[in-house]
């Protein structure tokens, strides 16, 4: 049995497994993990900032704080959700620093974002949709991204976003009302 295991190569392993191995300092580990979880976290990012080249830093934050603190995670077996925890925290610092740096250039007309588009693996439909969404403010952006691209429950939201799960119903409901006034509007 273990002969025709190994001929078929072994089998993945699972966060918890990852999530030891990398308490071990394993950098094996933290490739598999940028494997499975990269793509997620770049389109989670770029549909909350925007921009696809901040996307991939804030990817990289994300990485680099997963190895540097993964002594914090309490239960091994929730890595998906900790780096969208993660993810999010990186994309709202980088909108703050957006923010100040605006303030600051504001009379120079200098935009310190450069609308990238999603790569040509994206249907137009995804890419419509992500535009769409984009235009949202960004409160509503991140529950929408959370609900529809993360699949997480009204009160999974509250946890990641630390608000009063009365609060994420109700940006919930408002961005679904933007997002249908937008693309009404769009046809």
């Amino acid at each position: 049995m273990n002969d025709a295991r190994e001929s078929r190569g072994s089998t993945l392993p699972t966060d918890r497994e990852l999530a030891a191995r990398l308490l071990q300092g394993e950098q094996e580990a933290l490739r598999l993990v940028m494997e499975r979880y990269g793509s997620m976290i770049i389109r989670t990012a770029f549909l909350l900032l925007r921009d696809r080249h901040w996307a991939e830093d804030v990817s990289q934050e994300v990485f680099i704080a997963l190895y540097r603190r993964i002594s914090q995670l309490h239960d091994h077996g929730s890595l998906r959700p900790w780096l969208v925890r993660i993810t999010i925290n990186e994309c709202r610092q980088r909108m703050r620093r957006a923010a100040w740096t605006r303030l600051i250039f504001l009379d120079k007309g200098w935009d310190e974002r450069t609308a990238s588009t999603p790569g040509p693996e994206e249907s137009a439909e995804a890419i419509s949709l992500a535009a769409v969404i984009q235009t949202l403010p960004y409160k509503y952006r991140e529950v929408i991204v959370l609900y529809y691209y993360h699949d997480l429950t009204v009160d999974a939201i509250s946890g990641q976003l630390q608000e009063k799960s009365s609060t994420v119903k109700s940006k919930l409901a408002r961005a679904r009302a933007m997002l249908k006034h937008k693309l009404q509007e769009e046809g």
